[in-house]
């Protein structure tokens, strides 16, 4: 497979992320306004609170209707998420 490390580069910066956000909503002093939990403040698409849901990160929006994190999120905007906080 001539591309694999590529792939494997890939899926390795993706769990990297995944669990640099994970730590970051685990260690937040922010508490959800729709929820008793943790969250990271975020202002992407229309979602304004990023946090766990079970073992699932997930995104608020202003209503608290809850959306998964793959749902119009590219790796670029997650990483983008963690170079704000």
């Amino acid at each position: 497979m001539k591309y694999a490390e590529l792939k494997r580069r890939h899926d390795e910066l993706e769990a990297d992320v995944i669990n640099a956000l994970r730590e970051e909503v685990l260690n937040s002093q922010i508490q959800s306004k729709f929820m008793n939990a943790p969250v990271i403040k975020v202002n992407v698409f229309d979602y304004v609170e990023l946090t766990l849901i079970g073992d699932e990160l997930v995104f608020l929006d202003n209503d608290g209707y809850h959306y998964s994190m793959y749902s119009e999120c590219s790796l670029e905007d997650l990483i983008d998420i963690l170079s704000k906080i």
